[in-house]
């Protein structure tokens, strides 16, 4: 970097002296090198990963080596994922494409990786890339927005809450204590029950500390973040089953729409999928299969589609009517996956409101019914 500005400044001082221009004139002629982030990055991870999904699609398409695109938009890039795309770079060197991306959690999303994978295992890439690049594709949603600004407002409720609290108890609370303790009378319920929670806080401060470290270290984590992603949201969070099954059933209907065997697609999705307890049903459906099962009943039999789905697909023979029918239910899947966390997330927005509301309610009442009666007891 610091290689860069210097030959960016001998360009600058150069361009004055032979132009015979000032320097803010100079700069304005060079000009500054673009970027696509700003100096701090403000994108979504959500719209990076398209850019690296848009990047190799047209890498694959135009037969391209995709190590020094991705290293350009890694330059283009800040921070976290512009690590996660140079180490990409560098595992390309000796692996392929696919395993590079296996390699490299969340230079794109798991369903992204494993749509490729199947893709490459299955002669369709060109077309799930197609499908990708469409599907993927981040949109700007106003109550999703809304809900992102409603996560800093609470951060910022709670930073405000954890700061004032220290100073109203170190610094105004032993003042009044020794006021009440001088007149001898015993202390308000509320003010009673707010000390002795702090006087536990203090007593297991190191224990407390070492929760929200953990806390901070689970939530922002990619170790952590993929654990639950993996093994933690499909079994405990609807939403989250319902879109992994609307990502199978986008991979399974261009196989069927290419005219790939589905046996075939289902062993490969049996392998790589990074779902631990979908990859056991996919297994069961393949085990199935190669028993003579029919295929779509095979994956009623394992719970991959429901008998309604099953029934849908089966009254068609026509490989590109089932193929439209797979990709229609995966949008309804999506579109109620989708719905589903914008309830829940409308829902657990003012109740953080309402738990912070009663903890300043708390605090707020304890000082001044505190402050009340003391200005009673010497009134009288």
């Amino acid at each position: 970097m610091f290689d860069r500005w210097k030959s960016q400044l001998i360009e600058l001082l150069k361009h004055a002296f032979t132009k015979q221009y000032s320097l803010p004139h100079a700069w304005k002629a060079i000009g500054p090198r673009w970027v696509v982030s700003s100096l701090w990055p403000c994108d979504s991870v959500e719209s990076m990963q398209y850019s690296l999904l848009s990047l190799l699609s047209v890498a694959h398409s135009e037969r391209l080596d995709p190590k020094p695109l991705i290293r350009a938009l890694a330059s283009e890039h800040r921070g976290r994922y512009r690590r996660r795309l140079n180490l990409l770079a560098r595992r390309l060197d000796g692996s392929t494409l696919v395993q590079a991306l296996e390699k490299t959690p969340d230079a794109l999303s798991d369903d992204v990786v494993l749509a490729i994978r199947f893709g490459s295992q299955s002669g369709t890439l060109s077309s799930t890339f197609a499908q990708l690049v469409e599907t993927e594709k981040p949109q700007v949603d106003v109550l999703l927005a809304t809900q992102r600004n409603a996560k800093g407002y609470l951060v910022g409720i709670a930073v405000g809450i954890f700061v004032l609290l220290p100073f109203l108890m170190f610094f105004i609370a032993p003042t009044l204590r020794m006021l009440w303790e001088e007149y001898g009378r015993p202390p308000e319920i509320a003010w009673s029950l707010l000390q002795v929670c702090w006087e536990l806080l203090i007593e297991y401060f190191l224990l407390v500390c070492g929760l929200c470290i953990a806390l901070a270290w689970l939530v922002w984590s990619s170790a952590s973040q993929r654990f639950f992603r993996c093994h933690v949201a499909n079994r405990f969070f609807r939403p989250n089953a319902m879109s992994r099954s609307a990502n199978l059933f986008r991979m399974l209907s261009i196989a069927v729409e290419t005219g790939r065997p589905l046996a075939g697609s289902l062993s490969t999705l049996a392998k790589y999928h990074f779902d631990p307890s979908i990859r056991r049903r996919l297994l069961l459906a393949r085990n199935e299969v190669e028993q003579g099962v029919a295929v779509w009943s095979s994956l009623v039999d394992a719970k991959i589609i429901s008998p309604e789905e099953f029934q849908v697909i089966s009254s068609s023979d026509n490989s590109r009517v089932q193929s439209w029918m797979l990709c229609r239910m995966a949008l309804v899947k999506l579109e109620r996956a989708r719905q589903s966390v914008l309830m829940r997330s409308a829902f657990l927005h003012p109740m953080a409101i309402l738990i912070f509301a009663a903890l300043v309610l708390w605090v707020c009442y304890s000082f001044f019914r505190f402050i009340m009666m003391l200005v009673t007891s010497l009134a009288g």
